[in-house]
């Protein structure tokens, strides 16, 4: 019995104690209420202003840059890297057959008259052949030029 006595004292001193701190609590608490506190946020507020203004600023230019590479896109004309090359091997090729076409007709004129003068020189050449080799015919073609007003 002589511990419960004990125990029942110790605990008695321990809420005296413990009301004791609550008081003291109590007047921390009156204390603190008539003090005029009040937390000054204008730099908070001022800070978060600035960074929605450079979020609204980020996301206005974000959506610009997006408008013109759209607008890029839908413009643009996606063709297979080897449709491109065919095409400018085929301009080439047909470039090429013009370009030497066109060489070839310009040389028409001089081709006709070197054929004309090859064949004139080859036909007197043949007749010149032929009136050596028959006098008879030479003296023919004198008489008959002579007829003609021509020598």
């Amino acid at each position: 019995m002589a511990k419960l006595d004990e125990i029942a004292e110790l605990l008695t001193e321990e809420i005296n104690g413990f009301e004791k701190s609550i008081g003291r609590l109590e007047k921390a608490h009156e204390n603190l209420k008539g003090l005029p506190l009040r937390p000054d946020t204008s730099e908070l507020n001022a800070l978060l202003k600035e960074y929605g203004n450079n979020q609204k600023n980020n996301i206005e230019e974000q959506q610009r840059l997006m408008e013109r590479i759209l607008h890029k896109v839908e413009r643009s004309v996606l063709l297979p890297s080897w449709a491109l090359k065919l095409s400018w091997g085929l301009l080439i090729c047909v470039l090429l057959v013009l370009g030497y076409s066109l060489y070839q007709v310009s040389r028409i004129s001089k081709k006709e008259e070197a054929a004309y003068l090859k064949g004139r020189d080859d036909a007197i050449e043949h007749y010149g052949t032929f009136l050596d080799d028959s006098p008879e015919a030479k003296e023919l073609y004198q008489k008959w030029l002579e007829d003609n007003g021509q020598k």
